[in-house]
Order: structure tokens, then C-alpha cells, then sequence
């Protein structure tokens, strides 16, 4: 991990995904190269410990909340 990256180990499953996205936006709007690769393998990072949390939570019987967005 980078020094200047901060840690996303206490983020909510719904937050890594949200950061996620978001950073497949970002990356989308990135012009091809360095920064875009980048921007992409965090996107797969993020989205990769969500769904690890996501299974973990599932596997100790803790239920996530969902927030309704509606």
C-alpha cells in the first residue's frame, strides 16, 4: 500500500462499494495511462474488500445494514 493512500479496513461494505464506483467514474474520465491504471486497480481493489467483507460478515452471521435510498 502506498504511504499517502489511506486505509479503507474500517470502511462499511456499502462505503466500498461506494468507492469503488466512484473510482471506475474517475478512471472512465481519466485519459488513457499511468493515473488511469491506477485509478482502476483500486477501484478492483476496493470492490474485492467489499466482496470479502461482505462474505466474512455472511460467515460470522453479522447481517449488514442496508440503508434504503428511497
Amino acid at each position: 500500500m502506498k504511504p499517502d493512500s489511506h486505509s479503507n479496513r474500517s470502511f462499511t461494505v456499502e462505503q466500498l462499494e461506494e468507492l469503488a464506483v466512484a473510482k471506475y467514474i474517475e478512471a472512465a474520465l481519466t485519459p488513457e495511462g499511468e493515473e488511469r491504471d491506477e485509478l482502476l486497480e483500486e477501484a478492483k481493489r476496493s470492490a474485492s474488500r467489499a466482496k470479502m467483507k461482505s462474505w466474512l460478515m455472511g460467515e460470522i452471521g453479522v447481517v449488514a445494514r442496508r440503508q434504503s435510498y428511497h
